[in-house]
């Protein structure tokens, strides 16, 4: 892997989706749905004292992008537009995250490059193309919140092999923490296998970082493996931890988690007969105490971020999540 020092981000293009013709069906079984009304319920977000930023929350597919105003009750997914850069002939298969500036500028990332991003109609274009550099797979992004990594926010991506990278315009790639080793147990009582204790904590899905008024905060969705990077047999219910934002540093290998939360497991009260846990949580998103994901298979779930219980809002059959993505002046109440 290589390294560089890293460029801060300045004025960079922003982005504007207005593409509002499609809602995503929030019932349980439902799917995205290009036709929907959007007068279809969706995910109740809990509300609190609004940032100056935009308010919205973002989630994709593989090459649909869709978003959300999570100040508007009910909530609703509606459909933006589509991923010219993947998915296609030549083109990496999937775009496997999204990252939001604090001004709503989008940036998405796939295995080999990140791409700024523009709307024009039902297009998600990508304005340009920074490859990164070759041997390893990134599957979240988010933005380090100005004045952690420098004077302006700067890119941070993670891969499976529990690595943290802050990312400069040309690609390249310098390290700024881990995620740690698996502990015995997270501290609520759930244990993890013999196994996978000591191991180094793999990237299950994605991070999400928050400048909460000048003192940040970051979640991430995690889980234990025997033989990282490799992703076999590896617990199938991920682990929300929390990011010590503040600890990140061009050229850290050391880990910035915080803290372990919990295992993402059914909490008290949670009506959904079909999950004991979730797992495959490919997009996060943060707002006020809660920690909402995006899995893999379809599930769209509401996540405590003191100690990771969580429950099942809605499930999208065969549509497969693959990230998702929040302005990082969206609202957060710290688990502390």
């Amino acid at each position: 892997m290589r390294s560089s020092v890293i460029l801060a981000f300045m004025a960079l293009a922003g982005c504007g989706p207005t593409s509002d013709d499609a809602t995503i069906d929030a019932g349980l079984g439902g799917h995205l749905r290009e036709d929907a009304s959007a007068a279809e319920a969706a995910a109740p977000i809990d509300q609190g004292p609004p940032p100056t930023g935009k308010l919205v929350i973002y989630a994709h597919t593989d090459t649909k992008l869709f978003k959300a105003d999570p100040t508007v009750q009910p909530v609703s997914l509606t459909f933006v537009g589509t991923f010219d850069c993947v998915g296609g002939t030549g083109q990496d298969p999937s775009m496997t995250d999204l990252a939001v500036t604090r001004d709503g500028n989008l940036f998405g990332i796939s295995g080999t490059a990140v791409y700024p991003l523009t709307v024009t109609g039902s297009t998600v274009h990508c304005a340009s193309t920074w490859k990164l550099p070759a041997g390893a797979q990134y599957y979240g992004l988010t933005f380090a919140p100005a004045g952690v990594l420098g004077a302006a926010e700067m890119l941070v991506a993670a891969n499976s092999a529990g690595e943290l990278w802050a990312i400069d315009t040309q690609g390249q790639t310098t390290q700024v923490g881990t995620f740690g080793a698996v502990p015995a147990n997270d501290g609520r009582g759930h244990t993890y296998k013999s196994t996978n204790v000591g191991k180094a904590w793999e990237l299950s899905g994605d991070i999400v970082f928050l400048a909460n008024g000048g003192s940040p905060i970051g979640f991430a969705t995690v889980r234990d493996c025997p033989s990282p990077p490799a992703s076999s047999n590896c617990n199938t219910v991920d682990t929300l931890v929390e990011i010590n934002v503040p600890a990140l540093a061009l050229g850290n290998q050391s880990s910035v988690t915080k803290s372990v939360r919990g295992q993402v497991v059914k909490g008290a009260g949670c009506a959904d007969a079909a999950n004991q846990g979730y797992g495959s949580m490919y997009g996060i998103v943060a707002w006020n105490d809660k920690v909402y994901g995006f899995s893999r298979a379809g599930n769209f779930v509401a996540i405590s971020n003191v100690d990771g219980s969580a429950c099942l809002v809605a499930n999208y059959a065969s549509d497969k999540f693959a990230g998702a993505g929040v302005t990082t002046l969206a609202p957060v109440i710290g688990p502390d």
